[in-house]
C-alpha cells in the first residue's frame, strides 16, 4: 500500500516540498514456501552486484483490471490483507473518504461494497491517508488536513456504512515542546501549543492505538519535531484513555510498522526527515510499555529520506524501505530485533543498516513510492513513482530480475501522467490458494486519453510473474 495524500501536489511538482505521508506496507502472505533471502549489502548503496540473467523473472501487465472507482478521486491507498477471511478482498480507499471493498475471487475484481467512513466526503483540501487491516475485526485509515486530522476504525468484514465507523477526531491534538526546541529552519518552537497535524499512519498493538503525526507547518513550509501518540484502547467499547506523546528522533514519521517477535511485538517509525536533508532514522519503540528502545540512523552522508512503513520479510530477518528522494532501496537487519524490548534506556541500532540498492532509474526526480515481497521472501518489488515503473529484485542473486513498464499507457510520467503509486501481492501461494495475478498495483493521474471512464483518472492493474 502507498499514501499520496495532501502533499502530493507539492512531490509532483518535483519534490522540493513534503510534509507527511505513510506507504509501503506490502503484503507477503503467510505461506511460504522455501527460506526468505537475507541479503546484506554490506553497508554500501549501489546497483545491485548480482546478476539475475539466468533466472529473469517474466512479467505480464494487464491494464485496467478494475476501473469503477468515483469521479474526480484519487486513491490514498489500498490493501490486500493477509487476513484469514480477508485474503481474496482488496481495500481500495479514495480520498473522498470511501473505501472500496473487491472481490478477487473471479478472473476480474468486482465491487463488494463501497463504505464511506465519514457521514459526508471529505472537504477539498482534506483526505484520507494510509489503510492498515489487522484483522478480521479491525481496520484502521486515517485522515488529514484542517478540521480533518483522525483515524477512523472499522471492522473490514462487516462495516457497511458510516454508521459502522468510528472516526477519532485529533484536530484539536496539541504538543508543547520544551523552550530551545527547533523546527528544520532552526527557528524556536518550545513553550507553545503546536497543531499535531499531517496524520501519517495509525496501528493498533500493545493495547494502545498509536498515531504518527508529521507536523508539518504549512505557513513557513518547515518540518517541526515529529509525534507518535499512543492511547490505551478499548476495542469493544472503541474508548481511549490516557495519552502518552512520543518526540521522534528526526523530523517526519511517516510510517509505523509492527514486527512480532519471539520477545514480543515491536513497532518500528520511519522518520523520513526533511526532504532532501540527511538525517534520517527509524525509532524503535516497545509498545506494552510505550517507550523508545532504539534508534537506527541512517547513513549523514547523503540525502535518504525512508519512507513509509518498513516491509519484513516473512522470516522476520530483514526489512526494506524505500526512498522518497532517490531510486534506492534500503536493507535493514531485524533478526533479533525483539532483544531491544529489554532496554531500559534507548540505544544505538544503527549497525543494523545493511546498505541498499540503487534502482536504474532514468528519471531526474525519483521517489520509491511503494515495496512488497514475493510469498517466498526472494523477490522484491520496487515502484519506481516517477518512471512509474516496477522492478524486480532477485533477493538470492542481488540482481534486477524484470523492469515492468506500461501502466503508463499513452501518458508521460514525466508530464505526472499515468503513474504506478502503490502495489499489493495477494497472500498465500500462486496457484494453490488463488488463481491469476500476483501483483495487483493502482495507477493515478491517467492521462485523458486513457481513461475508461471520463472522469475516473485511477486504475487498478494486474501483473503475472512466473517466478516468486
Amino acid at each position: 500500500m502507498r499514501v499520496l495524500p495532501l502533499w502530493a501536489s507539492a512531490l509532483l511538482l518535483g519534490g522540493a516540498l513534503y510534509a507527511g505521508c505513510s506507504g509501503s506496507g506490502g503484503s507477503g502472505g503467510a505461506a511460504a514456501v522455501a527460506p526468505s533471502a537475507a541479503p546484506d549489502p554490506g553497508g554500501a548503496v549501489a546497483a545491485p552486484p548480482g546478476t539475475a540473467s539466468t533466472a529473469a523473472v517474466g512479467a505480464t501487465l494487464e491494464t485496467d483490471a478494475y476501473t469503477a472507482f468515483r469521479e474526480n478521486v484519487s486513491i490514498s491507498s489500498f490493501a490486500v490483507p493477509d487476513v484469514p477471511g480477508l485474503r481474496e478482498r482488496a481495500f481500495v480507499v479514495e480520498d473522498d473518504g470511501t473505501v472500496r471493498v473487491l472481490d478477487l475471487t473471479g478472473t476480474a475484481p468486482v465491487l463488494d461494497r463501497a463504505l464511506s467512513l465519514l457521514p459526508t466526503p471529505l472537504a477539498a483540501g482534506t483526505a484520507t491517508g494510509a489503510i492498515r487491516v489487522q484483522s478480521e475485526s479491525l481496520a484502521l485509515v486515517t485522515t488529514s488536513g484542517s478540521g480533518a486530522e483522525g483515524v477512523a476504525l472499522f471492522d473490514p468484514t462487516l462495516a457497511q456504512s458510516a454508521g459502522d465507523v468510528t472516526w477519532y477526531d485529533l484536530s484539536s491534538e496539541t504538543v508543547t515542546w520544551p523552550a530551545g526546541t527547533l523546527d528544520s529552519a532552526g527557528i524556536d518552537v518550545g513553550g507553545q501549543a503546536l497543531p499535531k497535524n499531517f496524520t501519517a499512519d495509525a496501528a493498533v498493538v500493545g493495547g494502545k492505538l498509536y498515531v504518527a503525526s508529521s507536523n508539518f507547518d504549512t505557513s513557513t513550509f518547515a518540518n517541526r519535531p515529529g509525534t507518535v501518540t499512543a492511547w490505551a484502547i478499548d476495542l469493544v467499547t472503541r474508548q481511549r484513555y490516557g495519552q502518552t506523546t512520543l518526540p521522534t528522533r528526526d523530523f517526519n514519521p511517516t510510517g509505523l510498522t509492527v514486527v512480532d517477535t519471539p520477545q514480543g511485538s515491536v513497532l518500528l517509525v520511519t522518520n523520513t526527515g526533511v526532504y532532501g536533508g540527511n538525517a534520517a532514522s527509524i525509532d524503535v519503540i516497545d509498545p506494552d510499555r510505550a517507550v523508545l528502545v532504539g534508534t537506527l540512523r541512517f547513513p549523514s552522508t547523503q540525502p535518504t529520506n525512508p519512507t513509509g512503513r518498513v516491509v519484513v520479510s516473512p522470516d522476520g530477518r530483514r526489512g526494506y524501505v524505500g526512498s522518497q528522494s532517490a531510486a534506492e532501496v534500503y536493507v535493514l537487519d531485524l533478526e533479533g530485533i525483539g532483544q531491544a524490548l529489554a532496554n531500559q534506556s534507548p540505544q544505538d541500532l544503527s549497525a543494523r543498516f545493511l546498505g541498499g540498492y540503487v534502482l536504474p532509474s532514468q528519471a531526474t526526480t525519483n521517489f520509491v513510492s511503494d515495496l512488497a515481497l514475493s510469498h517466498t521472501g526472494n523477490y522484491l518489488y520496487a515502484v519506481s513513482f516517477n518512471e512509474s515503473a516496477l522492478y524486480v529484485i532477485d533477493l538470492l542473486s542481488e540482481g534486477i530480475a524484470a523492469e515492468v513498464r506500461g501502466f503508463a499507457r499513452t501518458g508521460t510520467p514525466a508530464n505526472f501522467e499515468g503513474l504506478l503509486n502503490s502495489i499489493e501481492v495477494r497472500p498465500g501461494v500462486p496457484g494453490r490458494d488463488y488463481a491469476g495475478a500476483s501483483i495487483l498495483g493502482v495507477t493515478i493521474n491517467l492521462a485523458a486519453a486513457d481513461r475508461t471512464l471520463a472522469n475516473v483518472s485511477v486504475a487498478l492493474d494486474r501483473v503475472s510473474v512466473d517466478r516468486h
